[in-house]
């Protein structure tokens, strides 16, 4: 599905969100939005650490010998944009040094015949 708001409507992106489910864009599962004339994109992304993520999702993986089930869940309290790039930037969700070695050295190392 593809939309192309006005400047007006594009005023409230998140209005917009609610207009274009209502014309059923969730259920494709993708729509395109092509911005109005003269809108411009963000030179930078400095002045965003105060947005509200009112709902935060945490994915979870749960299972084991090769069958896996993901899912969502909400978390209670809303976060700001600093709050979770200090979570995301931690130590507890970064790659392993180790892991990332293992991973490009068995695909240089251990090529196949």
């Amino acid at each position: 599905m593809t939309f192309r708001p006005t400047t007006e409507e594009f005023q409230d992106f998140n209005k917009y969100i609610a207009y274009m489910e209502s014309q059923g864009a969730h259920r494709a599962g993708l729509a395109k939005v092509i911005p109005p004339k003269g809108w411009k994109a963000r030179q930078t992304y400095d002045d965003i650490d105060d947005i509200l993520i009112a709902t935060p999702l945490q994915q979870v993986v749960t299972g084991k010998a090769g069958v896996f089930t993901q899912y969502h869940r909400k978390k209670k309290k809303p976060w700001n944009v600093s709050e979770y790039r200090r979570l995301t930037n931690s130590d507890r969700y970064q790659t392993p040094l180790y892991y990332d070695l293992m991973i490009w050295s068995a695909n240089t190392e251990n090529t196949p015949l």
